[in-house]
């Protein structure tokens, strides 16, 4: 399989996901769309990871863009709980170009690096 064009990965363990944490979000219907997102566009990977060492946030998703050359361009977005974020990653995952304005605010810097 060639790598895709972007990953994005979700982040479905402890804090991320969970109804007893975010009990006004529905996950499952949220992990369905975003896997429907990769289903449909053939250079977009979506996969649902246990943890993305990054606790202190809750409903965590990585963008990784791999277009801009050999390393990843990582985008770290957390707070992603309500239809307008998950729609607006689905978007930018398909389209590329920078953060849309609507995901700015959940733009966060990764302890990772």
């Amino acid at each position: 399989m060639k790598r895709p064009d972007r990953d994005v990965l979700l982040c479905r363990d402890c804090c991320c996901g969970t109804a007893r944490k975010h009990p006004g979000t529905d996950h499952g219907a949220q992990r369905d769309v975003l896997e429907a997102a990769g289903d449909a566009a053939e250079h977009v990977r979506v996969r649902v990871v246990d943890c993305l060492d990054e606790c202190d946030r809750s409903n965590v998703v990585l963008v990784r863009d791999f277009t801009a050359g050999r390393r990843p361009k990582d985008t770290w977005l957390g707070g992603v709980l309500d239809d307008t974020a998950t729609t607006a990653v689905v978007d930018w995952a398909r389209d590329g170009g920078p953060v849309p304005d609507v995901l700015a605010r959940h733009v966060f810097r990764s302890k990772r690096g």
